[in-house]
């Protein structure tokens, strides 16, 4: 199957509008605000901005403040999202498997959460690397492989006892290392890899799962289960849930998210040591 018919656009789009009912965006804010922090120690001229995917204002607001001449630019496949966002300045629509940004051009590439939705992850790292400015820095997170263990390891017990086989009902995601492959064969710089696991606790099954909804986890290729299941599914995953991943009568979630960065090539920048040449042994750094 060639890349472009992985993801059902068009359901893409219909997941990303119905996000505008959740005004909740707490998980997006965090990691919004983490983001600004490792922002705050860059220090590049900065003229022009693109951020991937709207979940917020936070990080166009603390770089509008740090970088009060600077041209924001904000994307994301959903015009209604785009349309009832508060940015003011330049808004672009379009679907990340058909980049229309020219080369060269941005200082600061940045997003939160929202790379992993892509056809082709490899080609838009591309894109992104090729659409800095040279020493331009690109930082973004994305949901890591971990995410949601505990919800997928219920739906499998209840696919297998109901249907006597697993639906892949959620999107693929990256582990750290696959992240690491793509910096690398991308030429990104310099890069660095973090991860965090943001722990949750529900009350409610239904608030868990509508969260999931809202977030854009759930699948969105074309070979997803397309028929909705009926109310004893989820009952069933609800019980499985309660008794296997429960404290103190509230449920538990995590999600792992990873964060990510990486620069394009510059002349200034500085060159890692070949083997041999470090000043100091790691025994002498230990021991001081």
């Amino acid at each position: 199957m060639k890349f472009d018919q992985l993801i059902n656009k068009k359901f893409h789009i219909l997941q990303r509008d119905k996000s505008l009912i959740n005004n909740n965006k707490f998980i997006y804010d965090e990691i919004a605000n983490r983001i600004n922090q490792s922002i705050d120690s860059l220090n590049i001229p900065m003229k022009n901005c693109l951020e991937i995917g709207n979940q917020n204002n936070i990080v166009e607001k603390f770089l509008i403040s740090k970088f009060p001449d600077l041209n924001f630019f904000l994307s994301d496949i959903s015009f209604k999202i785009l349309n009832e966002s508060h940015s003011q300045f330049f808004k672009i629509c379009f679907d990340n498997d058909h980049w229309p940004i020219r080369n060269n051009y941005f200082d600061l590439i940045v997003s939160n959460c929202y790379l992993h939705l892509s056809n082709n992850i490899n080609l838009l790292f591309n894109n992104i690397y090729e659409s800095l400015k040279n020493n331009g820095f690109f930082i973004a997170t994305i949901p890591g492989k971990n995410t949601l263990q505990e919800l997928k390891d219920c739906m499998m017990k209840v696919d297998l006892d109901l249907y006597k086989g697993v639906y892949q009902r959620f999107s693929e995601l990256k582990s750290i290392e696959e992240i690491k492959i793509l910096l690398e064969k991308n030429n990104f710089r310099i890069p660095v890899i973090d991860t965090d696991i943001i722990e949750l606790r529900y009350k409610k099954f239904s608030k868990l799962l509508s969260d999931i909804r809202y977030l854009g986890h759930s699948n969105i290729y074309e070979d997803r289960k397309k028929t909705f299941e009926m109310k004893n599914y989820f009952k069933r995953v609800e019980e499985y849930y309660w008794k296997k991943y429960s404290i103190d009568n509230k449920l538990n979630s995590k999600i792992e998210i990873i964060y990510i960065s990486g620069w394009k090539y510059h002349s200034s920048q500085q060159k890692p040591l070949k083997p041999g040449k470090a000043k100091m042994l790691l025994k002498d750094g230990i021991n001081n």
